[in-house]
């Protein structure tokens, strides 16, 4: 589906059926839509509106197949990628995810010519990997997204492996913060929230702000984990230390293996009780 919403619009939508309540308009009827369009359609309903504002968009020209003929996204810039050292699946995916990148950098440059890209911030961030890229999609038989990754993809944090960026204009002339510790989708929030000064627990938060100096950890729905010190794969039962002169503290992986346990039943139990709702009320 592609869908967008800006807070301040609540009703504003298209999804791929063609039932919309605005955005539609803006892009053509292909598949898959245009970023760029939805992006340079929609501005001005949130620009316009009172000061702070919020948007949210989910983008949808990367979206799978990647031939010419099935993605307007990829036949749209072809052009620019044909010549890449890459297969045609790999180079049609980097063509129709250039469509983003054109959208960010036109929503960029209107930012700056209304004056307000210093107090505006992007979060960019994915919600899964590209599996439209192989067909069986198996670790370990993953030959167009082992090409696009540059490596061979056996494991999940091989193939969830992905970029979180967050932008603010006021940074462009200042180095770029990297933060090289294992992150992941869970770390957003927290991260966000104490860069705006928002007030929150953060017991409440299976994740930590990635610029803090909580320790690292990235896990996943199998017990895999990730820290500073090194990943576990829980399916073969093996912990691979990243540096293994470095001393593990005591019980190191027994204790890490429960600490991931009990995370995955915490975040269980909050959706099954709707605890939020309960501690909120």
């Amino acid at each position: 589906s592609y869908y967008h919403r800006d807070l301040s619009h609540p009703n504003m939508g298209y999804n791929y059926k063609g039932i919309g309540t605005g955005v539609e308009q803006y892009v053509d009827k292909v598949w898959p839509q245009s970023d760029h369009q939805m992006v340079a359609g929609s501005i001005d309903e949130y620009l316009s509106s009172e000061k702070p504002f919020h948007a949210y968009y989910m983008t949808v020209s990367g979206h799978s197949g990647y031939s010419r003929s099935g993605n307007a996204m990829t036949k749209k810039n072809w052009e620019a990628v044909q010549n890449l050292p890459y297969s045609d699946d790999v180079k049609g995916y980097l063509a129709a995810n250039m469509e983003l990148e054109k959208a960010l950098e036109h929503l960029v440059k209107t930012l700056e010519e209304k004056g307000i890209a210093d107090d505006t911030v992007i979060c960019l961030a994915t919600d899964h990997f590209p599996y439209g890229l192989d067909d069986d999609a198996k670790l370990g038989n993953m030959p167009n997204l082992t090409e696009l990754y540059g490596y061979e993809v056996n494991n999940y944090f091989e193939r969830d492996h992905s970029r979180l960026i967050i932008w603010c204009g006021s940074l462009e002339d200042k180095e770029p913060i990297v933060v090289d510790a294992p992150t992941s989708s869970f770390d957003i929030l927290p991260t966000l929230s104490n860069l705006f000064g928002t007030e929150f627990d953060s017991r409440l938060f299976p994740g930590r702000d990635v610029f803090s100096d909580a320790d690292a950890l990235v896990f996943n729905s199998n017990y895999d984990w990730k820290t500073e010190y090194g990943t576990y794969i829980s399916s073969k039962g093996k912990f691979t230390q990243t540096d293994k002169s470095v001393k593990l503290p005591k019980d190191y992986v027994k204790n890490m293996k429960a600490k991931v346990r009990n995370k995955i039943r915490y975040c269980k139990l909050a959706l099954d009780t709707d605890y939020y709702r309960h501690l909120f009320s």
